[in-house]
């Protein structure tokens, strides 16, 4: 078990390396470009721009980390963040579905194509093997991890499935805990997607760990709004607050097992399931906070109001 272990850390500091690379690749590409946008300052345009930063950056903590940062220097309009914040937790399925995609021989491509462009001496064709590479060595963690549920044995998966202590808040800590650890909910993900490859997994249990995950990736974003100004802050609140309300609104199995088994109909693909989940459940909880916009607005501005001097 300890060899698991060491195996299921080795295979997340590879993953986090390949994301780094594609992330390096992208920012490179489109530093220049990003510098001359100037949005409007609406909420549709937060929600537009909260998936397009997080489809770059591949991370919807260094996307959200990047808005509290803007904000510390000018200040945006508490409804422009709070949409950001539904559209980078909707972009952030796009990294799993890359996941879906994967293939040994398409990971085999990607590392070959993206070290030969790396190693021509042009800045646009080394960025761009970059984000080749680093996808090749993502692909490569997760081969890595599928692997791993055929090294335990049988019947200690199934013990720790039908064990009494797999109640779903015990699921929804694992998943808050773990996310906090590795400081990236895609990885928690994509783990789960891993070892839910052979159906080993129920997609219940896999939902409530997704809950928890949510809530844990809003750690690496408070840390970088410590020492920001309250309307910066004020941003990292809402984001903590959207998704543990989010996390008790669809907590239910009367919610869950609905979600469940959508995801199974649109697809009989165990990891293709998981994207649906995660899908499913960033637009209902974000459609619903941004009907609720103003209320919601009205709840966090109240709890934390700014410090007087």
């Amino acid at each position: 078990m300890y060899n698991v272990i060491m195996q299921i850390f080795l295979f997340i500091g590879i993953f986090l390396f390949g994301i780094t690379l594609m992330r390096i690749g992208i920012k490179g590409l489109t530093y220049n470009q990003l510098g001359k946008l100037t949005p409007k300052l609406t909420p549709l345009n937060g929600l537009i721009f909260g998936l397009f930063f997080t489809l770059i950056l591949q991370s919807s903590s260094a996307s959200i980390a990047l808005l509290v940062t803007f904000l510390a220097s000018m200040k945006m309009s508490l409804p422009f963040a709070i949409s950001y914040l539904i559209g980078a937790n909707i972009g952030t399925t796009f990294t799993a579905q890359l996941f879906v995609w994967n293939e040994v021989h398409l990971m085999l491509f990607c590392l070959i194509l993206g070290f030969v462009m790396i190693l021509i001496h042009n800045q646009k064709t080394l960025l761009f093997g970059l984000i080749i590479f680093g996808l090749g060595v993502v692909f490569s963690a997760l081969n890595g991890f599928e692997n791993l549920i055929h090294i335990i044995p049988t019947d200690r998966i199934q013990y720790i499935v039908h064990s009494e202590h797999n109640s779903p808040v015990a699921l929804s800590i694992f998943g808050m805990i773990f996310t906090m650890l590795i400081q990236s909910s895609t990885v928690a993900t994509g783990m789960l997607m891993s070892f839910s490859h052979d159906g080993a997994i129920p997609l219940i249990q896999i939902y409530y760990v997704l809950l928890g995950a949510n809530i844990g990736t809003c750690f690496t974003v408070y840390l970088v709004s410590l020492r920001q100004p309250y309307h910066a802050r004020i941003t990292a609140y809402a984001h903590i607050w959207m998704n543990v309300l989010g996390a008790i609104i669809a907590f239910p199995l009367i919610v869950g097992q609905p979600l469940v088994n959508l995801a199974q109909w649109l697809s009989s693909v165990p990891e293709q399931q998981v994207v649906w989940i995660a899908v499913g459940y960033n637009v209902l909880t974000g459609l619903l906070f941004f009907i609720l916009m103003k209320p919601f607005i009205k709840f966090i501005t109240t709890i934390h109001r700014p410090s007087i001097p």
